[in-house]
């Protein structure tokens, strides 16, 4: 031990983080003269092992010979038993200069950028000094050059597959909706020849992501090998990006923008477009929901953010056609994991064309004229000739058995068990269906954690209801969820019948 450096015994504690935190006793703290989130760099002199960890203070919790390591900490430094570690105070990172700058405004340079993003990916950052950052962008913005040197950073970060097939193509939604258009377009895509791996997300705050309803038919966390392998041999994979290396800072930052709903559209722009790159894709087609509470509530907004996409992707080598998409009424009657995989499935056996449907075939038509595959304005009817004939479905079923599948047929789905009706209080012609509203719905009832929990709609806007008559129907896997989701639903169901008296003047 030397004057900077402390031996002390691990001690585990059965918590995960995500991210090394440690805890150490009071008088521990004080010899090494820090505090609370400060940082301290923790050794295994037994394989040489090194990690940055936040530190925590107790005056209980550990003795004063212990450092209490949370799971992560424990197996990033592979300690196996109670030999002592090597423990030393480190000095706060620059990137914290940088969050500063940031705060009061100014634009950051590139090499600011990649230290703050250096400094993310090796957890030097607490979760108090990213948040900062996060909330200095939303308020005031990137400007085109830091879009750009975020977007690079968060590559540079991440592991890169690079394929022996092309063209490499992809589809991104900014999402903020149902329906899982991803399940239709990716095989439609497949069939003619072209190569997309995508990798998709999880649900934050939306009933189902599209990795959580392909999860209902397939294994989805595949890695990088698998990625490659699957792609090059049947055209496509349909996989949770989580489970990869692909841009991992880009899955930290998304979990401090969560709890706030920070969603800046530099950043947004940023993770897009690093997670395609990534993959190595070429040819692009961006997604873009408008509609009122979506993360893009007008077509004035959904212009730019479309522009800055189309520039960013230019700068760095990519062609990319982003499409605005109405996001003002559902996108099919599902919501919900399982209840999106089986009505996904249903499209494709051609058992039903809805607007769903219609989007999917729209959205890989552009990307068909934007790699040169069906000429402009020809996109959509070239799509829609692979959808009905089958070939689709041929091609899901054969992603579904690369990736380990499980279900190949929606007939094989079945919803959550317990179940309930929310029928029309009055006659009336249906104006709108308040997509945010029945998402809300879905989340109460268990979804997406419960895959087989949600909202199924019988309506559609234009619709003429009388009393009585079923909006839509609400699964839950136990009586407790479905009575809150029930609950909320009777408080306001999100299905607004229209009215000729607009309102009372007295």
């Amino acid at each position: 031990m030397d004057g900077f450096t402390l031996s002390l015994r691990p001690k585990a504690l059965p918590i995960r983080a995500g991210k090394p935190i440690a805890i150490i006793h009071e008088n521990i703290a004080r010899q090494l003269g820090i505090f609370p989130l400060d940082r301290i760099e923790i050794k295994n002199p037994e394989i040489k092992k090194r990690i940055i960890a936040i530190v925590d203070v107790t005056d209980s919790m550990v003795s004063t010979g212990e450092i209490g390591l949370f799971e992560d900490t424990i197996n990033e430094l592979k300690v196996k038993d109670s030999r002592a570690l090597e423990v030393r105070a480190v000095e706060r990172p620059r990137s914290v200069e940088y969050i500063k700058k940031k705060i009061l405004g100014k634009a950051l340079s590139e090499a600011e950028i990649k230290t703050i993003v250096s400094d993310l990916d090796q957890n030097r950052l607490s979760d108090v000094e990213a948040g900062a950052f996060m909330s200095a962008v939303y308020i005031h913005g990137y400007n085109m050059a830091e879009t750009i040197a975020m977007t690079k950073a968060l590559v540079e970060n991440g592991k890169r597959i690079k394929f022996d097939v092309s063209p490499i193509v992809d589809k991104h939604s900014i999402g903020g909706i149902n329906g899982r258009a991803t399940m239709i377009i990716v095989p439609i895509v497949a069939s003619a020849g072209l190569y997309i791996p995508k990798t998709s997300s999880r649900s934050i705050t939306s009933a189902s992501g599209t990795a959580d309803a392909m999860e209902v038919l397939t294994n989805v966390c595949l890695d990088v090998e698998q990625i490659k392998e699957i792609t090059e041999k049947i055209g496509a994979v349909i996989c949770w990006g989580g489970a990869l290396n692909l841009a991992p800072v880009d899955e930290k930052i998304i979990k401090v923008e969560y709890p706030l709903s920070l969603n800046p559209q530099g950043q947004i722009i940023a993770s897009v477009l690093a997670k395609k790159a990534s993959v190595s894709s070429k040819y692009i087609v961006i997604d873009i929901p408008v509609g009122p509470g979506l993360k893009i509530e007008d077509n004035k907004q959904g212009e730019l953010l479309a522009e800055k996409f189309i520039a960013v992707g230019r700068r760095l080598g990519m062609h990319i056609e982003a499409v605005l998409t109405d996001g003002s009424q559902p996108s099919g009657p599902a919501f919900g994991p399982a209840l999106e995989a089986k009505h996904a499935m249903r499209i494709l056996e051609g058992k039903c064309f809805d607007s769903l449907a219609q989007k999917s075939c729209e959205l890989a038509g552009v990307l068909f004229e934007l790699v040169g595959k069906a000429k402009r304005g020809q996109g959509f009817d070239y799509a829609k000739k692979i959808l009905k004939s089958g070939k689709a479905l041929k091609k899901m079923k054969q992603i579904i058995k690369a990736q380990g599948g499980r279900v190949s047929s929606s007939k094989q789905i079945k919803p959550a068990p317990y179940k309930e009706k929310i029928i029309a209080k009055r006659e009336g012609e249906i104006a709108r269906i308040d997509v945010r509203r029945l998402i809300n719905i879905a989340r109460l009832a268990g979804a997406p954690y419960d895959k087989k929990a949600g909202v199924l709609l019988n309506v559609e806007s234009g619709d003429n209801v009388s009393k009585g008559d079923v909006l839509y129907t609400i699964f839950a896997e136990n009586k407790r969820k479905l009575a809150l989701a029930v609950r909320e639903a009777k408080r306001s169901s999100g299905v607004r019948l229209s009215k000729i008296i607009l309102k009372k003047i007295i």
